[in-house]
């Protein structure tokens, strides 16, 4: 799916709407360059779960986990592999056994720094800049 958007309100609109049909165990792999629209959309998909709290990425921290208090989606995990430099640092978090764990979401920024790792069940979502505020979004579902 092909997704054009024009500010950071439409890639915000994109997280929530997919958040909305979420039923647990989904993995999203996060794809493009810094600025693209990464943690704009992994920030509404949170918030859809956690109405008003505050998204902070974990750049520095590689891996930040939101309790939701809800029955079907307990835990939303957020990585960001950017400073990650081969698979091995990944495997070492052992986050990999949460890979469609029912009760859990699981967003991957930068998934690419872990392609042979990431589960074949997936979607790919690959974010590119157009224009100052315009972003090309394409979304590929896999398994």
């Amino acid at each position: 799916m092909l997704i054009i958007t024009n500010n950071t309100d439409d890639t915000s609109k994109i997280g929530k709407k997919i958040a909305a049909g979420l039923k647990g165990g989904e993995v999203f792999c996060l794809y493009g360059e810094l600025g693209a629209g990464k943690s704009v959309f992994t920030r509404a998909l949170i918030n859809y779960f956690l109405p008003g709290i505050r998204v902070l990425s974990p750049t520095f921290i590689i891996v930040r986990q939101y309790e939701t208090g809800k029955i079907k989606i307990k835990t939303i995990y957020h990585l960001d592999l950017y400073r990650l430099t081969n698979t091995g640092e990944f495997q070492d978090l052992g986050m990999s056994e949460n890979f469609h764990h029912p009760d859990t979401i699981m967003v991957i920024e930068w998934a690419d720094r872990i392609k042979n790792s990431l589960p074949p069940k997936r979607t790919d979502i690959s974010f590119k800049i157009l224009g100052e505020n315009t972003r090309e979004i394409i979304v590929k579902n896999y398994g």
